[in-house]
């Protein structure tokens, strides 16, 4: 489907109209912004701080078998797979994501290392029962209403002694855009959102949801999981004066990063 028919079409469980946005579900938003989605991000302080956090709580990956849930178009899948892993098998809901980071993965002759296939979160991943020794879950949770589902399932897949990795835009920031937009506009706005302008001119918007940093603890506990590290990047003062989208966040924890294991 093309991205214009994508955004003509009008299914009340995907798109909506308000305000004179776009409404997406994560399939069709982040389907639509596969072809820009690496450009878009290139200069964003938030994913610099973010990755290096994550790549802080890695494990050794030696010999491991690795699964990047959420994977978009590879930026951790491609990575993992360069430092050792034995296996990396990206899942992403989107397949566009999917096309443009398998499309990568030949550029950078990682074609017979790294496996893609499509996958839901929400439902059963594609892995069998303690199959995983590592997984890895980012900025892909505040997508989803609820995370005690999401944390159940990626225990599900991990073996005992196994890690995950989780990654995602702050609660103090998604709850603080959820107030100012409610003030604005009351509940018509279905703020948190990730926004974007498509190709054909549309504002577009993809549903964001606030979990705090306790249902993440609360969810990965009752599913079996302890909690190793967490880590909270904050936008410092060089980052905040450089990046006008951030000149009111100096000091402001931008992303949550955590290391559970099974």
């Amino acid at each position: 489907m093309t991205p214009e028919a994508r955004l003509q079409k009008r299914d009340s469980s995907a798109f909506y109209d308000s305000l004179g946005a776009v409404y997406l579900s994560p399939a069709d938003g982040f389907d639509e912004l596969a072809p820009t989605y690496d450009q878009r991000l290139a200069g964003n302080p938030l994913f610099a701080l973010e990755s290096r956090a994550v790549l802080d709580a890695l494990p050794d990956l030696s010999g491991k078998r690795v699964a990047d849930i959420g994977c978009g178009t590879g930026r951790y899948a491609l990575q993992l797979a360069r430092m050792g892993a034995a296996s990396v098998v990206g899942i992403d809901l989107s397949s566009e994501m999917l096309a443009v980071a398998a499309r990568k993965s030949v550029r950078g002759d990682l074609g017979d290392f790294v496996m893609w296939r499509r996958g839901d979160l929400l439902e059963r991943l594609p892995f069998a029962d303690e199959s995983i020794d590592l997984a890895v879950c980012a900025l892909t949770l505040s997508f989803l209403p609820g995370v005690s589902g999401a944390f159940r399932e990626l225990c599900r897949v991990l073996a005992p002694g196994g890690s995950l990795v989780v990654s995602d835009y702050h609660p103090h920031g998604l709850a603080q855009t959820r107030a100012e937009e409610t003030a604005r506009n009351g509940n018509k706005n279905r703020a948190p959102y990730l926004r974007f302008t498509s190709a054909g001119g549309d504002d577009c918007r993809i549903a964001q949801y606030v979990h705090t940093i306790s249902d993440w603890f609360d969810a990965a506990r009752t599913a079996g999981m302890t909690l190793g590290a967490i880590a909270e990047p904050v936008a410092d003062r060089q980052i905040a004066s450089t990046y006008s989208g951030l000149q009111a966040q100096s000091g402001v924890p931008l992303a949550v990063i955590a290391r559970f294991g099974k």
